[in-house]
């Protein structure tokens, strides 16, 4: 919020001008604006106007009674921002009541002359001093006092100012001309508060005017710093905030906490004079703890400082219920929730009593720890007992919470037999139980589980000599071939179910899976309308013997594969695939299978396509016959040739 550069800190107008006031307002959400003046209301002849961007104040005509201290106040969600502009009017020289005196002296002389006549001569002695000067300035510490008076007179008089019927300070300057004289103070402060007196002289005698200044000082507050960082006191004794505050006029003092005022009332005090306040609390208890604000505000301003406060108690009760989780009849188990307010201190541990319904003694269970859990042991059976804890801190022991009398006996039973035991995943060796949850656990949660195995007629044997926590458990340590059968216990704090259902008999014998792809399967040989594959028998035969082969080939453009053989399946590592359709491209795959299904397929990298394939023929004549062969007329011979050729040939002989 800043003021047009044209206004000052301190505007003087004469009586029968304007006074405007111009301020430019931003913030975000916008501002409320109001106008106040000397802390009350404008005068009723003053007009706010406002625009987009500014906000003015403006008064016409204004009179002596139209002066004072203006404040603007902008205030949103943001915060709260003030301007202050010190108005004075000055006196209207045309109305004689504005003027404090004017004297005229009129004193006649006799001049002689030589002609035995004479003249007179009129001395004409006046002294007039404005009243315009305000009867009251009050100004804000650190701007700047000007005090100013028209004068005139004849002779011109003398001019002197006084601050308290004594000398003004050095530092006013002081002007005074044929106009008037002006007496201005810069950056004042609480120091040049006072009466101002002006007196004015010549022969036509004197006239005084005093301007009373009030200098209104900001409130400030001076608080020991532990107090800003925090006190801590122990309950039942008395809070003690002193603070010391400072300002012009004398600031008022107001304390709250969590938004609320503090009044002076109970064992609540405020004792405040003009230099300082305290506020005292007798007998504090924890509710006192918090973070008190205390405001001081003056015309000139506010202040607000925050002095935070600890009372240490003992500590509250824990948060019941107290929770009896189990019970049997030599110990319970006991749970319990910490307390809500551990006292402004940390819980050091917890004391835990117990004693019998029908008793008064208290005796110790545990102490020194801070688990909010407890089993509570040695018991006597059918005896009804009551338990108590208190948390305790460095201050003491706090409120107790009782639990519900407590009988030490069973309240539950041992669980329903579990769900009838099925096996899987067998080996040579080895087999997995597995089974479901009861439909009862008796009341207290299952603890774990027993499994017994036995051959097929034979005697039980306990399995596992730890309860099973899971519903599945491998059973090691068998005999393949053997065969076996399995029951499953339950158990709880109560002890163990009936037996499951016995499972149906397995016997333990090695796994058995589909083989593992061929090895290395490729195109031997190919013409148009057939393709030779050959391949390596799998690495793995999945633990029983390959059945046979099967091959499928897709054409390369498409994604479906077709079973080949569809009859039966290849027993022999090669295979003839016959049908294929002259120029089409091929892509062939190969899997094994045995009794439990077919293995993964591994398909041959290389595409084919149908066509034959064109091989050179080669001639190799017999060695007697390679250049020359010599025989006698008449008699008959034999010319031998070995000829290579992958089709069918044209043979022709010639000479």
């Amino acid at each position: 919020m800043d003021l047009d550069a044209s206004v000052k800190e301190k505007i003087v107008v004469h009586a029968g001008g304007t006074i405007r006031i111009i301020a430019y307002v931003s913030g975000k959400p916008a501002p409320q604006i109001t106008w106040c003046r000397d802390d009350g209301e404008v005068p009723k002849e003053a007009v706010v106007e406002t625009t987009g961007i500014s906000n003015s104040l403006v008064i016409k005509n204004c009179r002596r009674q139209h002066q004072g201290i203006y404040t603007l106040s902008a205030k949103n969600e943001g915060g709260e921002r003030k301007k202050a502009v010190i108005v004075e009017v000055l006196g209207e020289s045309a109305r004689p009541h504005l003027s404090i005196g004017c004297i005229n002296i009129y004193i006649f002389t006799f001049i002689s002359s030589t002609s035995g006549g004479g003249t007179i001569q009129i001395l004409h002695w006046k002294l007039i001093l404005d009243a315009g000067m305000t009867r009251e300035v009050k100004a804000m510490a650190g701007t700047h006092i000007t005090l100013m008076a028209a004068i005139k007179g004849i002779p011109f008089p003398t001019v002197t100012w006084k601050k308290n019927d004594a000398e003004v300070p050095t530092r006013a300057d002081i002007e005074t001309n044929q106009a008037g004289t002006k007496l201005e103070m810069r950056f004042c402060n609480r120091g040049d508060c006072g009466d101002y007196t002006l007196t004015v002289e010549n022969p036509a005698g004197s006239k005084t005017v005093t301007c009373t200044v009030l200098v209104f000082v900001p409130p400030i507050v001076e608080v020991d710093v532990k107090l800003i960082e925090g006190i801590i006191v122990k309950a039942g004794t008395t809070i003690r905030l002193p603070a010391i505050m400072r300002g012009i006029p004398v600031p008022t003092a107001k304390w709250s906490i969590e938004g609320e005022e503090i009044l002076s009332e109970g064992n609540v005090k405020i004792d405040t004079d003009n230099f300082s306040t305290v506020l005292s609390i007798n007998d504090c208890t924890r509710n006192h703890t918090g973070t008190y604000l205390l405001t001081v505000s003056n015309p000139a301003g506010s202040k607000t400082v925050a002095l935070n406060v600890t009372v240490l108690d003992v500590p509250a009760a824990p948060i019941g219920p107290a929770n009896i989780l189990e019970v049997t009849p030599d110990s319970m188990m006991i749970e319990w929730r910490p307390p809500k307010d551990d006292g402004g201190s940390p819980i050091t541990n917890y004391i835990v009593e117990k004693r019998e319904s029908n008793k008064e003694t208290w005796g110790g269970v545990s102490s020194g720890s801070l688990a909010t859990q407890l089993s509570i042991t040695r018991l006597q059976r059918g005896a009804e007992y009551v338990v108590r804890i208190r948390a305790e801190n460095k201050m003491g022991i706090g409120g107790p919470l009782e639990s519900k009398p407590t009988v030490a006996e069973h309240t539950f039973m041992p669980p329903s037999p579990p769900g009838k035991p099925q096996t899987s995943d067998l080996s040579e060796d080895a087999v997995t139980v597995g089974w479901t949850m009861p439909l009862s656990d008796g009341g207290s949660q299952i603890t774990g589980y027993i499994i017994e195995r036995r051959h097929k007629g034979g005697k039980w044997i306990r399995v596992n000599k730890k309860p099973c926590k899971d519903l599945r458990y491998r059973v090691l340590g068998l005999f393949e071939g053997s065969e076996y059968e399995f029951r499953v216990f339950a158990e709880n704090i109560a002890g163990y179910s009936g037996p499951s259902p016995i499972s149906d008999p397995c016997k333990p014998c090695r796994p058995i899976t589909v083989p593992s792809p061929p090895v290395n399967p490729r195109v031997k040989d190919y013409s148009k309308t057939t393709a030779d594959l050959v391949w390596i028998k799998p690495n793995k035969d999945g633990g029983s013997p390959i059945l046979g082969y099967i091959v499928e080939m897709k054409k390369a453009d498409t994604e479906e594969w077709k079973k080949v053989n569809l009859d039966d399946f290849i027993k022999q590592c090669a295979y003839r695939v016959k049908g294929l359709e002259e120029g089409v491209t091929y892509r062939f795959r190969v899997r094994a299978s045995n009794m439990i299904g077919d293995g993964e397929p591994r398909e041959i990298p290389e595409s084919v396509t149908a066509k034959d394939i064109l091989i050179p023929p080669e001639i190799e004549m017999e060695v007697t016959c390679r250049e020359r062969v010599t025989v006698l007329s008449f008699l008959s011979y034999n010319l031998f040739t070995r000829v290579c050729f992958s089709m069918d040939l044209l043979f022709e002989w010639s000479t």
